[in-house]
């Protein structure tokens, strides 16, 4: 068993399939299958499950893909530490992050990190679903470092600390003729009818939001994106809470002051409480220190890294 070969599985239980984890390792599909079938020879174990939609580990396999994510990060760790001997920091940092993160402008500390550790990479990876939101894929290493909403309880094996704020507000077409006061909970589930899917963590919220009110709503246009949703608003087809920090700048649109909204949710940094690889501990350093600076608030209508579509 050798790094490369876990490099390789890593790869494949990511991508659940040996023709993207061979495009993302830079090598031939076969030099990937014939790793893997001697790897799971030399464990005597089956360690993936295949057929021809996906290949996805075994329990044996998930038991090496948490160890082997380890170890290769060790491995990572010690040879961006020999080279941080030399000469400036580099290398790559994963990170979990939501489509928003609020009052974060990531953008602009993306572009900070840029001039300031020129040799990072960064990878950010967007979670389909609200299940998805929990610190496991921080916890086994599949991510360095993790955006999102402030768990309920954090671990002592996590260190998370405060980089903003999401809120969400219901949003409406300009000009249209609703009462110009703060709308009660009834009003905004009969206006409420564009959404996200169910398994979206806003989406979660705003059911929350209602079922806590004991008020129900009905929707009807479900959509993927925030594009989509501002476009069913703009023709009249009804509201939909969305993102603060993502509606800024798009023309045709309102908030709309509500008498009970939605609590806004803390936005933290998370990450493993032990020594990072100097290229992780670098990047949360930097972004902590710009929040902290006021470098990466959001403000006007550049606080988010998805433009606006004013057609």
């Amino acid at each position: 068993m050798d790094l490369q070969q876990l490099s390789y599985f890593v790869a494949i239980a990511e991508e659940e399939s040996f023709t993207r984890a061979a495009a993302r390792e830079h090598v031939v599909q076969s030099t990937v299958s014939s790793a893997i079938s001697r790897l799971e020879a030399e464990l005597g174990q089956q360690l993936l499950t295949r057929t021809p939609r996906a290949a996805r580990p075994t329990e044996a396999g998930m038991l090496l893909l948490r160890r082997a994510r380890s170890m290769l990060s060790e491995a990572t760790a010690v040879q961006e530490e020999l080279a941080a001997l030399q000469g400036p920091v580099a290398g790559t940092v994963t990170i979990g992050c939501p489509l928003s993160t609020g009052s974060l402008n990531l953008g602009r500390v993306l572009h900070e990190m840029r001039r300031v550790l020129p040799l990072v990479d960064v990878r950010l990876r967007v979670p389909e679903t609200a299940n998805d939101w929990n610190l496991s894929s921080l916890l086994d290493g599949e991510f360095d470092l993790a955006l999102l909403p402030k768990p309920s309880s954090i671990p002592q094996a996590v260190q998370a600390t405060p980089v903003g704020t999401l809120s969400l507000v219901l949003t409406t077409a300009a000009g249209s003729e609703e009462p110009d006061r703060p709308w009660s909970v009834a009003e905004a589930a009969a206006a409420a009818t564009v959404d996200f899917p169910p398994s979206w963590p806003n989406r979660r919220r705003t059911d929350a939001y209602f079922a806590q009110n004991r008020t129900e709503r009905n929707v009807l246009f479900e959509v993927a994106d925030v594009a989509s949703a501002i476009e069913m608003i703009r023709a009249g087809l009804g509201a939909a809470f969305l993102p603060e920090s993502l509606i800024s700048g798009w023309a045709g649109i309102r908030t709309v002051e509500l008498a009970r909204a939605i609590p806004s949710r803390t936005l933290v940094l998370a990450q493993r409480s032990i020594p990072q690889r100097p290229a992780v501990k670098a990047f949360s350093d930097l972004v902590i220190a710009r929040v902290a600076e006021g470098v990466g608030q959001a403000c006007g209508p550049a606080q988010n890294s998805i433009a606006p579509n004013d057609r």
